[in-house]
C-alpha cells in the first residue's frame, strides 16, 4: 500500500464529496464517499495522523547526531581591587567559535539507524490504523443495509401473520377453522411483532454506529448496497498465501522490529569501539586594567591574545563493571525472539489468509444455494396455498412454508454480508486494505439478483 496514493485519491474524492452530500436524491452515498468522510472526520484516525507526523522527526533527529555541532561562546567581566598596586579595574572579554564533528562513533550511528526503523514503524502503524478505519466503516455500512433487509423482511412476515390471522379468526367465527388453528396464528403473529421491534433497534444501533465512525447519516445509503460485491477473479490460495506473508502489515510491523533488535546489537557494541571525534576552535581573549602601569604589562593584566585550537580526541573504554557484555548478551537474545515474531506473524498472515479464501468460496457458494432456495421456497409456498384450499395442506402447513420462504431471503441477506466480510478479511490478511481497493464495491449498474425471484 502507498500513503501518498491514498492522499490523491482522498483529495480527489472531496471536491466531488460535498456536492453529493448536498444532494442525496440525487447522489447516493457510496462507500467510497464514507471511507473519504471517516479518513476526515474520526478522532482516532486523526490522532493517528498526528502522531505519525512527530514520530517521522526521529528520522531527522537521529541524522542530526552525525553532523557537526558549532558553537559560539563568550564573556565579559570585571575585577577591581582597589588597594593593589596592579589589577585594578581589569576588564576581561572573551568570544570562541568551537566546531566538533564525530568521525568514529558507532553508538550515534546506531541512533541514526533506530531512528530510520522508528520512522519506518510509524508508516506501518499509520497504515494498520487506515486498515481497522476501512474495515469498520465498511462493516458499518453494509450493516445497514442488511440491517434494512432484516426489518423488510420480519415487515413482509408481520405484515402476512397479521392478515393469516385476522383469516383465522373470522373462520372460527363461522365455524370454519378450530382454535388450534387461531392459537398457531396467535403464536406467530406475536412472534413477528417481537422480530420487528428487535430489528427496529439493530437497525437504529447500525445507523448509529455508522454515524460515529463518518459524521454521515445513514439515510443516504442506497438499499440492495449487499448486492453490489462480488469476486470475478480466480482465488488462487498460493499466490494469496505468498502475498499475506510479503505484504501483511502485521508481518511488515514485526520485521521493523526485528530492525530495531538489529539496531540493538549494533548499539551495545559500541561499548566497545573507540569514540574518534574532530575538534576545532578558534578565540580571542583580551583583558584592560583602568589604572595600567609596568606591573600590569609585565603580569599580563593588560593583554591580547588569539587562540586557535585543532584536534582530534579518541576516547577507549576499558572497563566499566561488565554491564556492556550483558548489554551485548540481552541484545542478541531479543534479536532471535524477534526473528519468532516474524516467522509467527507470516505463519498467522498465511493462515488467516486462507481461512479468508475459505470464508470468500463458502459464501459464494452459500448465496447460489440461497438464491435456489427462495425460488424453491416461493414454490413450494405457492404449493402448500393450493393444498390447503383443497384440503390436502393445514394452516400450520402454511404458516411453515411462509416462513421457510422469508427465512431463505433472510439467509439470502446474511450470506451476502457474510461475503463482504470475508472480502475485508482477506485483503486485510494480504495487506491490500486500502481506499483505492474499495473502489470496486461500489455499485456500477443497476442490481438483478436472479430474474426468476421475486418478493413479495
Amino acid at each position: 500500500m502507498d500513503i501518498h496514493r491514498n492522499a490523491i485519491l482522498i483529495k480527489t474524492t472531496l471536491l466531488l464529496l460535498p456536492g453529493c452530500l448536498l444532494s442525496t436524491s440525487v447522489c447516493a452515498l457510496s462507500l467510497q464517499e464514507s471511507l473519504i468522510a471517516a479518513n476526515s472526520y474520526n478522532a482516532e484516525m486523526k490522532a493517528a495522523r498526528s502522531l505519525h507526523a512527530a514520530v517521522q522527526q526521529k528520522k531527522y533527529q537521529g541524522f542530526a547526531g552525525l553532523l557537526p555541532v558549532v558553537t559560539l561562546q563568550g564573556g565579559w567581566n570585571k575585577t577591581d581591587q582597589p588597594d593593589a598596586t596592579y589589577s585594578a579595574g581589569v576588564t576581561r572579554h572573551n568570544y570562541s567559535v568551537n566546531l566538533t564533528q564525530p568521525i568514529i562513533d558507532v553508538a550515534k550511528y546506531a541512533s541514526w539507524r533506530k531512528s530510520l526503523v522508528i520512522s519506518n514503524a510509524a508508516d506501518v502503524k499509520l497504515l494498520l490504523s487506515q486498515q481497522k478505519l476501512i474495515s469498520d466503516v465498511t462493516t458499518a455500512f453494509y450493516n445497514v443495509d442488511y440491517q434494512r433487509s432484516v426489518l423488510q423482511t420480519n415487515q413482509r412476515i408481520l405484515t402476512a401473520f397479521a392478515a393469516r390471522l385476522k383469516q383465522v379468526q373470522k373462520a372460527l367465527a363461522l365455524g370454519d377453522s378450530t382454535r388450534l388453528d387461531e392459537d398457531e396464528a396467535q403464536a406467530n403473529y406475536d412472534t413477528a411483532v417481537a422480530d420487528k421491534l428487535s430489528s427496529e433497534n439493530d437497525l437504529d444501533d447500525a445507523y448509529i454506529a455508522f454515524h460515529q465512525l463518518t459524521g454521515l447519516d445513514a439515510e443516504g445509503i442506497p438499499d440492495k448496497s449487499l448486492s453490489c460485491v462480488s469476486v470475478k477473479v480466480p482465488l488462487k490460495t498460493e499466490q494469496i498465501a505468498r502475498d499475506a506473508v510479503s505484504n501483511n502489515l502485521d508481518v511488515l510491523a514485526a520485521i521493523q522490529t526485528q530492525k530495531g533488535s538489529e539496531v540493538d546489537i549494533i548499539s551495545s557494541s559500541s561499548n566497545y569501539l573507540p569514540v574518534v571525534t574532530f575538534q576545532a576552535s578558534y578565540g580571542k581573549n583580551w583583558n584592560r586594567a583602568e589604572y595600567a602601569n609596568f606591573l600590569d604589562s609585565l603580569f599580563g593584566t593588560t593583554s591580547k591574545t588569539d587562540n586557535t585550537v585543532v584536534g582530534v580526541n579518541v576516547s577507549i573504554p576499558i572497563f566499566s563493571g561488565g554491564s556492556q557484555i550483558s548489554q551485548s548478551i540481552e541484545a542478541a537474545h531479543r534479536f532471535e525472539e524477534s526473528k519468532d515474531l516474524v516467522t509467527e506473524a507470516r505463519r498467522k498472515a498465511a493462515q488467516q489468509a486462507l481461512q479468508a479464501v475459505s470464508g470468500v468460496k463458502s459464501s459464494q457458494s452459500r448465496i447460489k444455494a440461497y438464491e435456489r432456495a427462495i425460488i424453491s421456497a416461493r414454490k413450494r409456498l405457492s404449493s402448500t396455498q393450493y393444498g390447503r384450499e383443497i384440503g390436502q395442506r393445514t394452516l400450520i402447513d402454511e404458516f411453515n412454508a411462509e416462513k421457510d420462504y422469508y427465512q431463505a431471503i433472510q439467509q439470502l441477506a446474511q450470506a451476502r454480508n457474510n461475503l463482504i466480510q470475508s472480502i475485508v478479511k482477506l485483503k486485510s490478511a494480504t495487506g491490500a486494505l486500502d481506499y483505492a481497493a474499495m473502489e470496486s464495491f461500489n455499485c456500477r449498474e443497476p442490481f438483478i439478483i436472479n430474474r426468476d425471484i421475486t418478493y413479495e
